[in-house]
């Protein structure tokens, strides 16, 4: 089926409007973002919409629109006289997309002349011509009933950000007859439709349209006095005489040439005809000679009129109302007489006639037909089946009723119609005349004492306040609701009214501040896991930036658990790799406190050097194995194993001995002569007897000398001032055993190879042998 044309009448869904049937069950609609349960009992409930029950496509109603298109009903209507000149500049300007605002007084032919314009109208706009009427409506009411005009939906009312994106793409001639608004209120429903052009008409009492509007305004006065005549001989179907032309005469210039005295002067002609002569009335007194002319059924109906202010219920409803078989006929009289003007699909008094006929007729029996009128309407919607949409269409007069019934003391009689009628006015979506019948029960019902309507209808009022998203009132409502149920122990109630007292709190919650995620245990400050700014960021992070980021793709769930599974494991490595490094750095940081602490002495000490003790021989001790404590490292600077390795005192001073091998200087002296790699030291320049170094790094002696040298030690004249230009690459070889009275090496250690050995410097005696 195509979404863009209405289904049939017997291909659409039925409607659940059993609140509408007076049984007492509940009906569903949906409205925006929320699935409203109508419960006529204990009271509407509204929850959020499952996504499933929401409309995919709304489908345009052509063919509804087009059967809704001609208000009114089917009882012809005069002539348009006089009125080409303004109907073709209304159509001219609504085919340039202009919006015109038509200013007339009551009775001059306004809803004749705007019912032409939009028969000449009906090919302009893609969408045609839409007619509303604005009698007892507001903004918001009218442009949901041009959303609904244009799109075919079942128990669905769209919310306001739906209804905004609708509205534009509508592009339709909108003839708006009886509007009760102007200033801000019109230019809200101008702006919210930019592709429509409107035909505006209004009643005199109401506001004019202000200067943002942009509209064109057009004049529309009375007839001449020629086609008043004119007028007046179509209504009695013959020539006038002499005396009807001067009394028409009288009449143009006395109303200004309104086309409805004419009618109503045509009618009294008539009437005038059919009994003794009389005399002519003025134009003040048309509505009372005509009242007291119609048949005894079209004065009652007169009667019911004035009671409800002028409003007139349809013509199907009127035979059970007056108990009067022939009051469709008294009905149909009542127009053909110029008493009843139309709006919108319904007939109400005329202009004018209502005053005259509640001063030519008091009605005496006032309150016992307001009764009568309350007693029908409740019996009309509780046992006739009456469904939603009938009831709609009865909305203004049983708006009516419940006020002029509220007005005349019925409280009782009021609350008990306000809850037959408050489910069908939510139920077809007339939710203006809903609020309006809520608040009526509600003070009829604080002034009868029924506590327990007033505690529904302020929960209705509730439910009412969410829908159209004014939350602070709904609170409100609510809690009052709550507060009487709890007095009268309605737990049914109660649980209704604190169900939707929470939905309000969640939608007036602020949203929740976004989740810190920590790193985990153990890992750097560095290294954060952080939320992507956007949910399709790249994956490759900012340059210069250290930290992780989550990055989330969407995809089908294939994918999505794949590169999610791929994501995880990568995470682990990284933190795995991470933690390791962690620990990589505290064991460095460890040691290298430790060298600092063992130590003892500043670091930068050119000698610290490990030397062997020459009078540790190879047999006496093994060997030492190396290994690699924190105590036995080399420092990395030679002053630190200087300092850690220097004999005490008592050592044999040859272990200071200056000659020893030592770490190359910075700048050697050119001018010294270097040895040969060949050379070697003589015994007496060398270490000797008496336990001197010999050069290799081995443990330090085990034992001390026996023999004391006899002349302290020699210390070098000048220090060497020249060392090998290559520093040693590899350890030299250990010392070969020896003669010495101590058990020291006697010959002479050969040079390591490629380690030049160190230079003796001059004036320098070699040490004391022992004895």
């Amino acid at each position: 089926m195509d979404s863009n044309h209405p289904a049939s009448s017997a291909d659409r869904p039925a409607q659940r409007n059993g609140a509408g049937e007076g049984s007492g069950r509940a009906a569903w609609l949906i409205a925006g973002d929320f699935l409203v349960t109508v419960n006529p009992i204990d009271g509407s409930e509204i929850v959020p919409c499952p996504p499933g029950r929401r409309p995919i496509a709304p489908r345009r109603a052509t063919a509804a629109r087009d059967e809704a298109a001609q208000p009114g009903d089917a009882v012809p209507g005069p002539p348009l006289l006089e009125r080409e000149e303004e109907r073709a500049r209304l159509r001219g300007l609504l085919a340039t997309g202009r919006s015109v605002w038509l200013d007339a007084p009551s009775g001059a032919g306004r809803s004749a002349l705007l019912a032409a314009v939009a028969e000449d109208c009906a090919g302009l706009a893609p969408d045609g011509v839409i007619h509303l009427n604005g009698h007892r409506r507001t903004p918001r009411d009218l442009l949901h009933e041009l959303y609904a005009s244009v799109h075919h939906v079942v128990n669905y009312r769209p919310g306001p950000t739906e209804l905004s994106a609708a509205l534009r793409e509508i592009g339709a001639v909108v003839v708006l007859d009886d509007v009760e608004f102007g200033g801000a209120a019109l230019d809200e429903v101008l702006s919210a439709t930019p592709e429509c052009a409107y035909l505006l008409a209004s009643r005199p009492e109401a506001p004019a349209p202000s200067e943002r509007a942009g509209l064109d305004e057009i004049a529309l006065g009375g007839l001449s006095a020629a086609a008043c005549l004119e007028l007046l001989r179509l209504a009695v179907a013959r020539e006038l005489t002499a005396s009807e032309r001067e009394w028409a005469a009288d009449l143009w210039q006395a109303g200004g040439g309104l086309p409805t005295h004419f009618i109503q002067a045509g009618a009294v002609l008539r009437y005038r005809s059919l009994t003794a002569a009389g005399p002519l009335p003025s134009i003040g007194g048309l509505a009372a000679t005509l009242v007291a002319s119609i048949s005894e059924g079209a004065r009652e109906l007169t009667r019911f009129a004035v009671v409800l202010g002028g409003e007139l219920p349809e013509p199907a409803v009127l035979p059970a109302l007056t108990g009067d078989p022939d009051a469709v006929a008294a009905h149909t009289e009542l127009i053909d007489c110029g008493l009843l003007s139309t709006v919108g699909q319904r007939r109400r008094l005329a202009p004018g006639v209502l005053a005259a006929l509640s001063e030519a007729d008091p009605a005496a029996d006032g309150p016992s037909r307001i009764a009568a009128l309350t007693r029908h309407f409740s019996w009309w919607l509780k046992e006739s089946g009456v469904d939603a949409q009938e009831a709609v269409a009865q909305a203004d007069v049983l708006v009516a009723v419940l006020r002029t019934a509220q007005q005349a003391g019925l409280a009782a009689e009021t609350t008990e119609l306000v809850r037959l009628t408050a489910p069908l006015m939510a139920a077809g979506l007339r939710w203006g005349a809903w609020e309006r019948v809520l608040r009526t029960g509600q003070e009829a019902a604080r002034l009868a004492g029924a506590v327990a309507q007033e505690a529904y209808f302020h929960h209705e009022l509730g439910v009412l306040a969410i829908c159209e998203g004014q939350l602070a009132r709904a609170r409100a409502e609510l809690e009052a609701s709550i507060a009487l149920r709890g007095v009268l122990s309605d737990a049914g109630g109660a649980v209704a009214g604190r169900r939707a007292l929470t939905l309000v709190d969640d939608l007036t919650r602020p949203p929740a501040s976004p989740v810190e995620h920590t790193p985990p245990a153990g890992s750097p400050p560095a290294l954060v896991q952080a939320l992507p700014p956007q949910v399709n960021a790249p994956e490759t992070p900012p340059a210069g930036s250290a930290e992780l980021t989550l990055v989330i793709r969407s995809g089908s769930p294939e994918e999505s658990g794949a590169t999610l599974r791929q994501m995880l494991s990568r995470g682990n490595r990284r933190n795995t790799v991470a933690t390791g490094a962690g620990a990589l750095v505290a064991a460095v940081l460890g040691t290298v406190v430790a060298l600092a602490l063992t130590s003892g002495e500043p670091e930068g000490d050119p000698e610290n050097v490990t030397r062997e003790d020459p009078a540790s021989s190879v047999e006496d001790e093994p060997p030492a194995v190396e290994e690699s404590t924190a105590e036995e490292t080399p420092s990395e600077d030679p002053e630190d194993e200087e300092e850690s390795e220097s004999p005490p005192p008592t050592e044999d001073p040859s272990l200071t001995d200056p000659t020893a091998p030592t770490d190359p200087p910075t700048t050697p002296d050119p001018t010294t002569p270097q040895p040969t790699p060949t050379e070697s030291p003589s015994p007496g320049d060398g270490p000797g007897g008496g336990g001197g170094p010999g050069g290799g790094d081995t443990d330090p002696p085990t034992e001390d000398p026996t023999d004391e040298p006899t002349d302290p030690p020699t210390e070098p004249t000048d220090p060497p001032t020249e060392e090998p230009t290559d520093p040693p690459t590899e350890d030299p070889d250990p010392p070969s055993s020896g003669g010495g009275d101590n058990g020291g090496p006697g010959s002479t250690p050969s040079a390591p190879q490629d380690t030049p050995p160190a230079t003796t410097p001059p004036n320098t005696a070699p040490p004391a042998e022992a004895d």
